[in-house]
């Protein structure tokens, strides 16, 4: 292999590497909001199951739980699509 083609394979790779990290920083930004939503639901589902003691209180907060997710998911995924 000439030496002239070694740089230009190098320099390939540099900047495939670059962009591979360019994305890699797009993506964890885009995943952010995401990621948010699952701390936030994770600490109130810990949270009310912490309060709970007995079956028709747990039932009532499930019920709560679920109606949050179906409206809280419908925002996050939606500002992900309109996002991308």
């Amino acid at each position: 292999m000439p030496k002239s083609v070694q740089p230009n394979a190098l320099m390939c790779y540099v900047l495939y590497f670059q962009n591979l990290q360019s994305q890699m920083t797009e993506f964890e930004a885009s995943a952010e909001p995401l990621q948010d939503w699952v701390n936030s639901t994770e600490a109130r589902v810990q949270e009310s199951s912490a309060r709970l003691h007995d079956l028709p209180a747990k039932k009532q907060e499930l019920s709560k739980l679920q109606v949050e997710y179906y409206t809280q998911q419908g925002s996050v995924w939606g500002s992900l699509i309109t996002d991308s």
